[in-house]
């Protein structure tokens, strides 16, 4: 998988999907108006962004980011982070193999658990 082919099968899935610079100066793959499906937050929508890296394999990130902050900072593993000041970084191992469907999942399910 490349960070290509995953926003690719973001985009079919009729998800509105950007390449962004942080603030960190790194690429991020940004997912607008994600609505959480499960767990405390269903219902909630927040933009979702991803590392976006350049390795092939793909290697995903162990971090999900998400605006605004679902929770409060330091609380779930999150703090601050380098998209910008409105953001939040979730601290997230993945250790998957590397698909478009099961990075989806694994976000999903990262904000499903709160």
């Amino acid at each position: 998988m490349t960070a290509d082919e995953f926003e690719t099968y973001l985009r079919d899935l009729g998800l509105t999907v950007e390449v962004i610079r942080g603030q960190d100066g790194n690429p991020y793959t940004v997912v607008r108006d994600v609505e959480i499906p499960k767990g405390s937050l269903s219902g909630t929508q927040c933009d979702v962004g991803i590392g976006r890296w350049q390795a092939t394999p793909y290697v995903v990130p162990p971090a999900i980011h998400t605006r605004p902050a679902l929770v409060p900072m330091g609380q779930h593993s999150t703090q601050g982070s380098g998209l910008g000041s409105d953001w939040q970084y979730w601290s997230r191992h993945y250790d998957r193999p590397a698909t478009p469907r099961n990075v989806g999942t694994h976000v999903l399910t990262v904000l499903g658990e709160v």
